[in-house]
């Protein structure tokens, strides 16, 4: 140590205390802005699902009421659009995947929604080699849905791929919900 160390005076407990004060201040300031910011964010949230797989929402759902292949092509339309949001080209209707979509949807009613094998889509889609698909049971608007898989990484990551060129979706019901195939196919 050298002589100017020895002589400076050491911080005194009142002092170390107001530095700990003041640091405990900015924290609960940075916390208290952190809060009130999510609570603007989520009071200013239109009440989507907020896992894509298994989602119900408070805006108006009547089963009776929807049409399911209105249904369909209301969540392709919005998948499309994501997709063209994130800078990509609208994909083309897949055709070959439609009946597989359908198949799929109804092979999951009553089910945990779990992925299957894409080997079927693929062989009625050839030559296209690559296959992706999100799958949705909600009792809530298509746009709703889409919200919620863009929340997802692997959902998103579907939507936003651009090796997938064409697209397909059915749906049924699994009781008052819509359980949904999109299905997504490419070279």
């Amino acid at each position: 140590m050298t002589a100017h160390e020895l002589d400076a005076p050491a911080p005194d407990a009142s002092a170390r205390r107001r530095r700990r004060s003041d640091v405990a201040a900015v924290v609960l300031l940075v916390a208290g802005a952190a809060l009130a910011i999510a609570a603007v964010v989520l009071g200013t949230r239109t009440g989507g699902p907020t896992d894509a797989t298994d989602a119900t929402t408070t805006t108006t759902w009547a089963a009776g009421e929807v049409d399911l292949e209105s249904y369909a092509a209301d969540l392709l339309a919005e998948s499309n659009a994501a997709h063209v949001a994130a800078g990509l080209p609208a994909w083309e209707t897949a055709d070959c995947a439609q009946p597989s979509a359908a198949e799929r949807a109804q092979a999951l009613v009553g089910a945990d929604l779990e992925h299957a094998a894409l080997d079927p889509v693929l062989a009625a889609c050839a030559p296209l080699s690559t296959a992706g698909e999100n799958l949705s049971r909600a009792a809530a608007p298509a746009a709703d849905v889409v919200e919620a898989w863009m929340g997802s990484a692997g959902h998103r990551a579907n939507l936003e791929d651009p090796t997938f060129t064409q697209a397909a979706a059915a749906c049924t019901w699994d009781g008052e919900q819509a359980l949904c195939s999109l299905l997504l196919v490419g070279p």
